[in-house]
């Protein structure tokens, strides 16, 4: 199966799914086993942060280091946005635009850049506000996932 869509997951999909004690693990974890067969991940380079860092706070060391791999596995460096001077100056405006945390600005960037249907499990103060406008992207939470 050829993969024509792209998705750029919130860290806290990723984390829902892997930490697996979470209100929406399940509809998380069924997104990532959709990667890659049917879709390709493309993220902003701070998920390994956010991912990785809040496993080695949470469940310890050894969880960080398996969600590392497992995001060297998924996330192909081409579609890797790197969170440089430029690329954090190119997503800021979506801040104001959408009124947007920071960091959920880079994951909104990201998934502009590559076309990609976005999806959070902050639904009122992140998919809700990008959906509040017209976007060229789709947003979702994990439980309206459609795919």
């Amino acid at each position: 199966m050829p993969h024509n869509r792209t998705l750029t997951l919130d860290s806290n999909v990723m984390i829902a799914a892997l930490k697996k004690d979470e209100p929406q693990s399940d509809s998380c974890a069924t997104l990532l086993e959709k990667i890659p067969e049917q879709f390709l991940l493309s993220e902003p380079s701070i998920v390994y942060e956010e991912v990785c860092g809040t496993l080695a706070r949470r469940v310890g060391k050894g969880a960080a280091d398996l969600a590392r791999k497992q995001l060297d596995r998924m996330i192909s460096i081409d579609r890797l946005a790197q969170c440089d001077r430029s690329f954090c100056i190119s997503a800021y405006q979506l801040c104001d635009e959408y009124d947007l945390y920071a960091i959920d600005a880079l994951y909104l960037k990201t998934a502009l850049i590559h076309s990609a249907v976005l999806v959070s499990l902050d639904k009122k103060d992140f998919i809700d506000r990008v959906n509040s406008k017209p976007s060229p992207i789709e947003a979702f939470h994990p439980s309206q996932f459609p795919y």
